[in-house]
């Protein structure tokens, strides 16, 4: 069958590298990261992209609406409920921003949410030291283009990079190698972690 696949009782297939078994969508999860309540669906290899951005679209949009309130706050005499207001919108941005920043840090490694927190757990991520990397990372850039560019949205041209090569399902084909050393920024965002 090959390396590295495990057998799902739930779906019954083998499962490819870095592929988890969602119970609340009760089905398996191609690089699965996380099951997103907010959006009610799981964010794995096809949209986690999409994801990003919806990250960044809510942190836009909060900063703007406190920009906002703090413009009513000038125009007229504050209320206590515009401040309690600006006060929740301030403490969902700064969650969102959180949240935003370490996935901006997954991204540069070629991690998921799933492997960084359950590393030790994981059959496949066990005989690797989690100090040395990620044994998916490539180059900084071949991490994003990999985060970015899912299956279905790789171009022509770019499928000629190993770190874009896809299986005959048309998934990530995902090869485990001796982590390379993160760099600086990988190193000083993956202990804030």
């Amino acid at each position: 069958v090959g390396a590295g696949r495990r057998w799902c009782r739930r779906c019954k297939l083998h499962q490819p590298l870095r592929t988890k078994h969602c119970h609340d969508c009760n089905m398996c999860v191609r690089t699965h990261d996380h099951h997103c309540p907010w959006l009610g669906t799981c964010v794995g290899e096809n949209n986690r992209v999409l994801f990003y951005w919806f990250l960044v679209f809510q942190n836009l949009e909060l900063a703007l609406f406190f920009l906002e309130g703090l413009k009513g706050i000038s125009v007229m005499e504050p209320s206590v409920l515009l401040i309690m207001g600006l006060l929740f919108i301030a403490m969902f941005f700064i969650m969102v921003s959180v949240l935003l920043c370490f996935h901006t840090f997954l991204l540069m490694a070629n991690l998921t949410t799933w492997e960084h927190s359950s590393w030790s757990n994981i059959t496949y991520m066990k005989p690797f030291h989690r100090e040395k990397g990620s044994p998916f990372g490539r180059s900084m850039s071949a991490n994003v283009a990999m985060y970015c560019f899912s299956p279905q949205w790789v171009p022509e041209r770019l499928r000629r990079y190993a770190a874009l090569r896809r299986d005959e399902e048309g998934g990530a084909e995902w090869e485990v190698s001796e982590p390379r050393p993160p760099n600086c920024l990988l190193r000083c965002c993956g202990d804030a972690c």
